[in-house]
């Protein structure tokens, strides 16, 4: 081996060393016993993670959410899953999007009289509105930025002051795929998802100095009531992309999120579509993970050629529903 190739591998070795120490701290948090809040908690992907919270031995659930059918139905399933003395499962209605500041932080203050502090958030309340830009409705981006950052924003809000009084807490974003990769489609959805993840990286870093965690989930598509009801109104252009990255069970996506928030983790992902996507899109986001940190750096660029063969793949399957959409709207057996 010659000595350049000897300098050039200290070199590395030296420059992931420095990468190493420059890693924000993990702080990991043990649910049990502890009062935990999840919005949007009523089904799907909240209420799951509900269920793996009273399963770690979480003391209090608070379940935000805006329909009060869904939320007492809820109620009667995770109180069923208590298993532990003391446990309790309270709910309450709130609707992030027409909800504001004040009456949110009001009922955030009414789950706290009920049960104590909150220790854990999990912002996963959120909606999706999609379709071609041009066709979708003007309220839709702003109903979307209302309830997938907005009402994020307002709930943090309410308890992070709690937290840092305390030094203790953790507070977790359950954002998207889309979060990371905008397709066609979500031009209103994914401005909110990417606004929700620029939130956790901020906060992120100004919440370390006070011993709060934060986390963000980026969850690809996974079988809920909200995904079968996209799946009735979804644009053949996004079914044909999604469809390539496979469809995951709302317990196994909630038991990934847990177990990050356990050992302190930022990011998580689902899948190997997902964990290649989270490893290339990481970009200047916190990473503690020294593991994860390290495969970033070391496959970074094969990584985006990967993706760019993707988005060459995406782009052919738009441009055939295209076509389709163009030769159909064409046929005169069609328009008769």
């Amino acid at each position: 081996m010659s000595w350049f190739i000897i300098i050039i591998l200290l070199i590395f070795f030296i420059f992931l060393l420095i990468v190493f120490f420059s890693l924000p701290k993990s702080l990991p948090f043990d649910p049990s016993g502890k009062h935990c809040l999840i919005t949007g908690g009523s089904r799907g992907i909240g209420k799951a993670i509900g269920a793996e919270l009273l399963s770690r031995g979480c003391r209090a659930l608070s379940v935000f959410a805006r329909d009060p059918i869904a939320l007492a139905t809820a109620r009667k399933e995770l109180e069923a899953l208590c298993r532990q003395p003391g446990q309790t499962v309270h709910t309450f209605q709130v609707d992030l999007a027409a909800d504001g500041p004040a009456k949110i932080e009001e009922i955030v203050r009414e789950a706290e009289r009920q049960s104590g502090a909150v220790d854990l958030l999990v912002n996963n309340a959120g909606t999706c509105v999609q379709g071609a830009f041009d066709e979708l409705p003007s309220d839709a981006f702003e109903r979307q930025l209302r309830t997938n950052f907005l009402g994020a924003v307002y709930v943090t809000r309410s308890v992070v002051g709690g937290m840092k009084r305390r030094r203790f807490g953790h507070i977790s974003f359950v954002c998207s795929a889309a979060g990371q990769l905008a397709i066609w489609g979500y031009s209103a959805y994914s401005p909110s998802k990417f606004a929700l993840r620029g939130f956790a990286d901020a906060l992120h870093m100004e919440l370390l100095p006070w011993n709060v965690g934060v986390s963000i989930l980026f969850p690809p598509n996974t079988a809920t009531d909200g995904f079968r009801d996209e799946l009735r109104t979804m644009p053949p252009q996004i079914r044909a992309i999604s469809g390539t990255a496979g469809l995951f069970q709302a317990s196994d996506v909630a038991a990934r999120l847990v177990q990050a928030i356990e050992k302190g983790h930022f990011a998580t992902t689902v899948g190997m579509e997902g964990w290649l996507l989270g490893t290339l899109s990481a970009g200047a986001s916190p990473e503690p993970n020294g593991i994860q940190a390290f495969l970033q750096v070391l496959l970074g660029g094969l990584l985006r050629g990967v993706l760019l063969i993707y988005g060459g793949h995406f782009n052919r399957l738009v441009r055939n529903c295209h076509h389709e959409a163009v030769e159909t709207a064409a046929d005169p057996q069609h328009s008769s």
